[in-house]
């Protein structure tokens, strides 16, 4: 089995996240794509995010339906900062007969040095990334090339379809009353709308995570 790993904050869920879940299923034959919502990115601590329950939700009503995503609450379990070599050796102790492929887009991988235990994340799970404007394959190879050669075979480059879409944005957007149809499932512009999230007032803690 193929087991994709998708972790990010996903504050909110939207389009982009899920066409880049779908190509690199399509690209390496995945049998299913798992999304992980993170407690705390080790890269974000300092920056508020909207509560774990909620992004949750959203996650699990933008996978509903589709046989292939799945979700699981590992790391808001396990709460504290989300480091993603204790989420992988997690996933093979449940999994030991799955081929692990963490999903991830170039840029995260061009920062690959920074991450706790680089090398053991590599030799838990092989990468696929998606290919984005400002980064080239060139550029992540070289940023990468202190890493043995071994590990830098696992991981693996796609081309995604160009969806200029953020959480940030749509956050920025919701806080200014603007607008989000058409940028995430309507099925979480509605959870989000029913909870008041992101909402444009001027204390809110839950739009300020990059």
């Amino acid at each position: 089995m193929r087991l994709g790993v998708f972790g990010g904050s996903f504050d909110p869920i939207h389009l982009g996240h899920l066409r880049l879940a779908e190509e690199a299923r399509e690209g390496f034959a995945l049998d299913q794509v798992l999304f992980i919502p993170t407690w705390v990115s080790p890269f974000k601590t300092g920056r508020v995010v909207t509560p774990p329950e909620h992004r949750l939700q959203m996650v699990r009503l933008a996978t509903d339906g589709n046989d292939a995503f799945a979700y699981s609450a590992i790391e808001c379990i396990r709460e504290g900062t989300s480091y993603t070599v204790d989420t992988l050796r997690t996933l093979q102790a449940e999994n030991p007969s799955a081929e692990l492929w963490f999903l991830t887009g170039t840029d995260a991988v061009a920062d690959l040095p920074r991450w706790r235990e680089p090398e053991e994340v590599l030799r838990l799970t092989r990468f696929a990334a998606a290919t984005r404007a400002g980064t080239t394959v060139e550029e992540v190879r070289e940023r990468l090339a202190h890493l043995p050669g071994k590990w830098q075979e696992r991981i693996s480059f796609f081309p995604m379809t160009n969806i200029d879409i953020s959480s940030t944005d749509i956050r920025a957007r919701l806080a200014t009353g603007r607008s989000v149809h058409y940028l995430l499932p309507p099925e979480v512009e509605q959870y989000i709308a029913a909870h008041g999230l992101y909402e444009p007032v001027g204390d809110s803690d839950t739009i300020d995570a990059g």
